[in-house]
């Protein structure tokens, strides 16, 4: 611990920072980040972590409350690590996740003013997740702790659907022998990836859909079984959709028209010589890329043969917005929609749409 530090100080919190802990300012001007505080907060708070630059601290009391704090509904919330805003109240929690959107794309693409819109909630604010991945180990059954790897037992999620925790509670009956982690989904939910929120997910497929337009081919990269793709049949003439798991193009070809093509293999391999032979100014690029983003490879092969229009889909702004940064050499960046998938979580996706310069 620095000596000029107190190991307790008094913070006044000014905002919630990019995966919602409150930030405050020590007496010495060194950002804290507090995790359970919210704006406008005067808390009493006990520092656990320092850098040169920063420090972490920990809440010791709440000197003044904010109007808009509320009580978490689940009884492990600031242990869990799954929630990070259970805290907050619903309309605050979007109004922060926006202005996060923004303010990433203001620092990393450098856009004073990004036309980013406000949030749209998502239809449920609790049991919204149709599965949940759950670790086990000799004596709890849980998700991991905030801090740690140390497992936290819960019996139900707040979160999840009631079937999701029906099979919570069969599970904690009678648990398996050598399993450390299981994934728990309701029947109906498909195997592979797909969004954990199924109407919050329509709509960002209702996004995607304004977003893309129409015209005479689609390229659908990171397609997964189609979930966008098969939206889009009607406004475009021709779709090729690319994905690296080959049960996810099997289950996409499975209702494939003959206006669909989908082929295996990473992104990085196909998508060069697609554009090569693609009528650009009738392009619609849709992206749907992991948490990394983009790959360099990618994002240069785009900017090589760009498309007329872009709709890229994203789980984490930060790198949305270092991609974003580079597609300004040749795109405008038109509109910018996040969608509240995860209630009560710090998590944010958007969609956006880039059109060429």
């Amino acid at each position: 611990m620095n000596s000029s530090t107190p190991s307790e100080a008094t913070l006044t919190i000014e905002s919630l920072g990019y995966g919602g802990a409150g930030v405050g300012r020590l007496p010495d001007g060194r950002v804290c980040f507090v995790h359970g505080t919210l704006p406008g907060e005067r808390v009493l708070t006990r520092i656990t972590k320092e850098k040169k630059n920063h420090a972490e601290a920990e809440v010791v009391r709440i000197l003044e409350a904010s109007p808009r704090r509320v009580t978490p509904k689940c009884p492990v919330y600031g242990e869990c690590g799954g929630c990070a805003l259970q805290h907050a109240t619903y309309d605050l929690q979007l109004e922060v996740k926006t202005s996060q959107v923004r303010d990433l794309l203001r620092r990393m693409a450098k856009i004073p003013d990004a036309p980013v819109d406000s949030m749209l909630p998502s239809p449920s604010q609790w049991a919204y997740r149709n599965r949940i991945s759950i670790h086990l180990d000799q004596q709890r059954i849980g998700f991991y702790h905030r801090k740690s790897h140390q497992l936290v037992d819960v019996a139900e999620c707040p979160l999840a659907t009631d079937a999701v925790n029906a099979q919570l509670a069969d599970l904690r009956k009678n648990p398996p022998r050598g399993e450390n982690r299981l994934t728990l989904r309701e029947p109906e939910a498909p195997r592979g990836f797909s969004q954990v929120n199924t109407a919050a997910a329509e709509l960002l497929a209702e996004t995607v859909v304004a977003m893309a337009g129409t015209g005479d081919f689609l390229i659908d990269a990171y397609c997964g079984s189609g979930f966008f793709a098969k939206r889009l049949i009607v406004p475009f003439q021709k779709i090729t959709g690319l994905e690296w798991s080959q049960g996810a193009v099997a289950e996409a070809r499975r209702t494939a028209t003959e206006k669909e093509t989908y082929l295996p293999g990473a992104v990085e391999n196909s998508l060069a010589g697609i554009l090569a032979e693609a009528p650009l100014g009738e392009t619609t690029l849709l992206l749907d890329p992991p948490a990394e983003g983009l790959s360099p490879d990618v994002a240069r092969t785009i900017l090589e043969n760009p498309p007329a229009r872009i709709v890229y889909v994203s789980c984490d702004p930060a790198t949305f917005s270092r991609d974003a940064a580079k597609f300004l050499e040749r795109y405008t960046l038109s509109r910018v929609q996040p969608i509240d998938m995860f209630p009560q979580t710090a998590e944010i996706e958007l969609a956006a749409l880039f059109l060429l310069a």
